[in-house]
């Protein structure tokens, strides 16, 4: 039971790190997109 619980919390964690990890990535390649598109 407690192994259970366990990897049910270590998935959560796993899925919101990559969802927020991916989040600050498209932020970044919008900016970055953004900054090109301005220069051009």
């Amino acid at each position: 039971m407690f192994t259970i619980v366990r990897l049910i919390l270590i998935g959560v964690f796993s899925f919101s790190a990559i969802c927020l990890f991916a989040y600050q990535g498209i932020e970044i390649f919008h900016s970055i997109r953004a900054h090109f598109i301005n220069k051009g």
